[in-house]
C-alpha cells in the first residue's frame, strides 16, 4: 500500500508537470517555472517517493519533504486561493492540494524518527534569498506576497514571518509525529 501511495505521488506530480508545459505551451517559462516553491517541492517530493518505491530513504530526507509540501497546501489555502498564480486548474488541484495531502498520509502510514528538525528550514530560507535577490534582477516574483512593489518589503517581510512561524511549526509537528508513530508502532511490533 504505501509503494503503491508513494508512486501515485510521483505520476501526480510527473502528470501535472507534463500537463503545465503542455497548456502554457509558448509561455512556458523554465527558469521562472522552477522558481515556484510549489513546484521544487513537488519534484522533490515526487523524487523522494520515486525512490522510495525501490530502496528505504533517509528519514531526514522523507521529513524534508513532508515538510515543503504542507507547508505548500497550507500556504496555498491560506494565502494563494483564489488568486491567480496562472497555474491550469488541474495542476494547481494537484500540486497545491493532492498531492501535499497524499505526502503527510504517507508519512503517518509509515513514521519514522528524525532528528534535527531545523536543518529542513534550510531549504526554505534559500528559497527566500533567492527570490528576494532574483526579483528585481529578472522583474518577476512567483508569488504576489513575496512581491515588494505592490505593498513593499515590510509587507513582505510581514508575510514571510507568518510563512516562517508554520514552517516552524509544521517541522516540529512533522519530527513530533514521525518519532512517536514510529515508537508506537515499533511497540506495537514487539508485542504481536
Amino acid at each position: 500500500m504505501i509503494k503503491l501511495l508513494r508512486m501515485a505521488v510521483f505520476l501526480l506530480v510527473l502528470s501535472a508537470e507534463i500537463y503545465l508545459v503542455v497548456v502554457l505551451g509558448d509561455n512556458f517559462r523554465a527558469f521562472n517555472h522552477f522558481s515556484y516553491f510549489t513546484v521544487l517541492s513537488n519534484v522533490f517530493a515526487a523524487v523522494v517517493a520515486l525512490l522510495g518505491v525501490f530502496s528505504p530513504v533517509s528519514a531526514q530526507i522523507r521529513g524534508a519533504a513532508v515538510l515543503y509540501m504542507g507547508t505548500t497546501g497550507i500556504v496555498y489555502w491560506l494565502l494563494l486561493r483564489g488568486i491567480d498564480v496562472q497555474t491550469p486548474a488541474y495542476a494547481n488541484w494537484v500540486l497545491h492540494t493532492v498531492v501535499p495531502i497524499l505526502v503527510v498520509v504517507e508519512w503517518l502510514l509509515a513514521p519514522e524518527k528524525t532528528r534535527r528538525w531545523w536543518i529542513w528550514l534550510s531549504f526554505p530560507l534559500a528559497y527566500l534569498v533567492y527570490t528576494l535577490v532574483r526579483g528585481p534582477i529578472v522583474d518577476w516574483y512567483p508569488y504576489p506576497f513575496m512581491d515588494p512593489r505592490q505593498n513593499g518589503y515590510g509587507a513582505v517581510l510581514l508575510t514571510c514571518l507568518f510563512v516562517a512561524v508554520v514552517f516552524g511549526v509544521l517541522a516540529l509537528a512533522v519530527s513530533w509525529a514521525g518519532n512517536k508513530l514510529a515508537q508506537k508502532r515499533s511497540m506495537s511490533l514487539s508485542y504481536d
